[in-house]
């Protein structure tokens, strides 16, 4: 499973209907449970792999359930965007759900979205190195969910990291 933790109007809904995840949950039935649930299949190192990627809503109400789907976790993607600098400081909120995850140095993806709207851009590449590097993340990148531009790449990153983390033996493409 895949934690996916991003502020308002970042682009997690957008992620959800792009069509590069399959909706596993009806969200229109009304009921809010905070996360949404999606599967995405990656193809790595010749295998096939399923991650179960699990969207968090940033409304505090949802915090402790939020927290006990981290613990289950192999992998999370701190979702910011790069035309809204108040969106990556709100990731520093996460840190209530990293204190919380039960397996040392899980893989950490930093991923700045909108990248299509570079011209506007209010986060710079440095300031996200800054912050990766303040946070102890794994690894960083920028991509488009509306052109699509890296998407998959950061859905492959994610797996990549997880799978050489409980799988050291594994050696990378």
């Amino acid at each position: 499973m895949v934690c996916i933790f991003a502020d308002k109007n970042v682009g997690k809904k957008s992620l959800g209907e792009s069509g590069f995840v399959n909706d596993i949950v009806n969200m229109k039935t009304g009921i809010t449970l905070g996360i949404s649930f999606f599967l995405k299949d990656i193809e790595l190192y010749g295998e096939n792999f399923r991650i179960n990627l699990w969207i968090f809503s940033p409304n505090k109400h949802f915090e402790k359930m939020q927290i006990m789907q981290v613990r289950l976790s192999n992998g999370i993607i701190l979702l910011y965007d790069i035309t809204n600098r108040k969106s990556l400081n709100w990731l520093s909120k996460w840190s209530y759900a990293k204190e919380n995850v039960v397996v040392d140095d899980i893989p950490i993806l930093l991923v700045g979205n909108k990248l299509d709207l570079e011209e506007v851009r209010e986060v710079s590449k440095e300031q996200a190195e800054i912050f990766k590097e303040k946070n102890n993340l794994s690894s960083s990148m920028e991509i488009s969910i509306k052109t699509g531009k890296n998407v998959e790449e950061m859905f492959k990153n994610i797996t990549r990291m997880v799978i050489t983390k409980f799988n050291p033996e594994i050696i990378d493409e």
